[in-house]
């Protein structure tokens, strides 16, 4: 009898985590229209959830970087949804809106296909694993368009060209200019807490290149994205020690200087008994 290979890292996708069960509750809970339309089949998406399981394997397992999978790309496509909500809340436009090519709603489902499926790419290699994404998951964004769009030649062209801006532009290694695109690169930036660097630790693994991001993610507790006091938008990084600091100037902040969100930004790190350390307000 052939023996079946099991891995913690890809589990049976139609028994999800209870994490990724909680932030498919979260993620329906908070949305609304085509969106939420958009996200019930997205969420349970096998095809999807494979890639993202193996882009585990890849990033943990061959790598020993953090968590680039199901939960990842769960929480990430949550904090952008926040992000632009709040900036929609404060007046400011997004790039779809303010060139009078579409509306918001346009602009949050562009956001949360492109940012769901952001890290697919990772699967193969993690050198400009961008353009792998687009080139894997492609015929899948076309799919969900004709689906959600069926009579509408134009949405699913410029959701299909801003779903491209938003993968490529998530490493800040192409420039980018919408408040989409910019939103995706911000909200990568802040999946950063230790659940994200749970499996490699767990995994025992020899140092690796990636070593220095599970380190620092492992002293962070809590990522809060919030309505700002001066700006629309305040990220406070809360961590036990200065190690987690790598994750905001190294990663985070690379990200925000890269983005068209970042003059709506506050961000601000708070150390275990220290006074918080602005680095944007």
């Amino acid at each position: 009898m052939e023996k079946k290979i099991m891995s913690p890292i890809v589990p049976d996708w139609k028994v999800p985590t209870p994490k990724e069960e909680q932030l498919n509750r979260v993620l329906l809970q908070r949305t609304t229209g085509k969106t939420h339309t958009l996200l019930e089949r997205l969420l349970g998406d096998e095809e999807i959830n494979l890639y993202h399981s193996y882009a585990n394997v890849v990033s943990i397992r061959r790598l020993g970087y953090n968590d680039h999978g199901p939960v990842h790309a769960r929480i990430t496509t949550y904090n952008a949804l926040k992000i632009l909500r709040l900036l929609h809340e404060a007046g400011i436009p997004t790039s779809l809106e303010a060139e009078t090519v579409s509306d918001f709603e346009q602009s949050q489902v562009a956001v949360a296909l492109g940012c769901f499926l952001h890290d697919t790419g990772m699967g193969v290699t993690r050198d400009h694993h961008e353009w792998h994404s687009i080139n894997l998951i492609d015929p899948i964004v076309v799919r969900y368009l004709e689906w959600l769009y069926p009579d509408d030649l134009a949405a699913r062209v410029v959701v299909r060209s801003m779903v491209h801006e938003v993968i490529i532009g998530h490493m800040a290694h192409i420039r980018i200019h919408s408040i989409e695109a910019g939103t995706v690169l911000v909200a990568d930036g802040t999946d950063m807490t230790k659940g994200r660097s749970l499996i490699p630790f767990n995994l025992h693994l020899d140092p690796e290149v990636g070593d220095m991001h599970r380190y620092s993610a492992n002293t962070i507790s809590r990522v809060e994205i919030v309505k700002g006091e001066n700006k629309p938008v305040r990220i406070s990084i809360h961590m036990d020690n200065a190690t987690g600091l790598f994750q905001i100037e190294e990663v985070l902040m690379t990200k925000v200087k890269a983005s068209p969100i970042m003059k709506h930004l506050e961000i601000e790190a708070v150390i275990e008994n220290q006074e918080p350390r602005m680095y944007l307000k």
